[in-house]
């Protein structure tokens, strides 16, 4: 019983990122070989750690048919007008989104809201989630 009561509080204190959001635009493209991949991001980190994994994934990162759009967006960094802040539910700190496209059209998004600062473990997550979710292989 303290087992359990220990572990409750420790869930209620550290804190968990938000719920997982996605959604399939383009079902003909579920278990499609990839040859290559082009990743895109609004910020240099966000490119270099998506191109990583990708890589890591086994997946050739160049100019490609499909493109990964990644896109980190800091709120702390955003929104500077306390006003604003107290009218609003700021539990989050951020927002990371992954979509995907082919040739131009969007086949795939995911995102999440991220309670602290947005780590590797991040992108990594969505990334698989959206691997497994298309059974997307590498050509």
């Amino acid at each position: 019983m303290k087992n359990t009561i220990l572990v409750l509080l420790l869930f209620l204190f550290a804190g968990c990122d938000g719920k997982i959001y996605k959604n399939i635009y383009d079902k003909s493209k579920i278990g499609v070989t990839i040859p290559s991949i082009e990743v895109v991001a609004n910020d240099e980190r966000s490119l270099v750690i998506s191109q990583n994994i990708m890589e890591k994934k086994g997946f050739i990162v160049g100019k490609s048919d499909y493109m990964l759009r990644v896109e980190y967006r800091d709120y702390t960094l955003s929104c500077t007008n306390p006003l604003s802040k107290t009218s609003s539910d700021y539990t989050y700190e951020g927002l990371l989104v992954l979509e995907l496209f082919y040739n131009g059209n969007k086949v795939y998004s995911i995102y999440r809201d991220i309670k602290k600062d947005v780590s590797e473990k991040h992108y990594l997550t969505l990334i698989e989630i959206m691997l497994e979710d298309l059974e997307l292989k590498r050509g």
